[in-house]
């Protein structure tokens, strides 16, 4: 892989991503708008998720609700240190980045390193598939 280029459909890729991780620095989120970056038939998925967290999340309408509850959780959003890598498939990005929030439950500082696989569909994301250590969720979380 290389990284990131001008490729429209990875630009796009990157700007859809970067909306999505906007909202959860914006604790007014808007549902509706948030629901139009992704396919009606998009899935997140999180192969690393322990128990009770999902692994999958399918449909606008439940990776919206799902998000706002992650959002609930926390404060202080902030992700950091992106590296956009495409791939032979011009639907496809690969991207690196770090996160931190505030946990409202324990008070304790969340950090994390995530890697990323974004899917579009026309003007959409229609997968996203995210890898981190559950390690850093059980530490802040719990």
């Amino acid at each position: 892989m290389n990284t990131y280029n001008n490729n429209n459909k990875v630009s796009h890729a990157e700007s859809l991503f970067r909306k999505h991780l906007s909202y959860f620095t914006n604790p007014e989120m808007n549902k509706e708008e948030y629901a139009k970056i992704f396919t009606e038939d998009a899935v997140q998925e999180f192969p690393f998720a322990p128990a009770p967290y999902a692994k999958t999340v399918s449909g606008n309408e439940a990776i919206t609700e799902y998000i706002t509850n992650v959002i609930k959780g926390a404060t202080d959003w902030a992700f950091t240190n992106f590296n956009f890598f495409h791939t032979s498939d011009r639907n496809t990005v690969f991207v690196e980045f770090e996160g931190s929030a505030k946990v409202i439950a324990t008070g304790k500082l969340y950090q994390q390193i995530y890697v990323g696989r974004i899917s579009i569909r026309g003007e959409q994301i229609e997968n996203y598939r995210e890898y981190w250590n559950p390690t850093s969720i059980f530490e802040a979380f719990v």
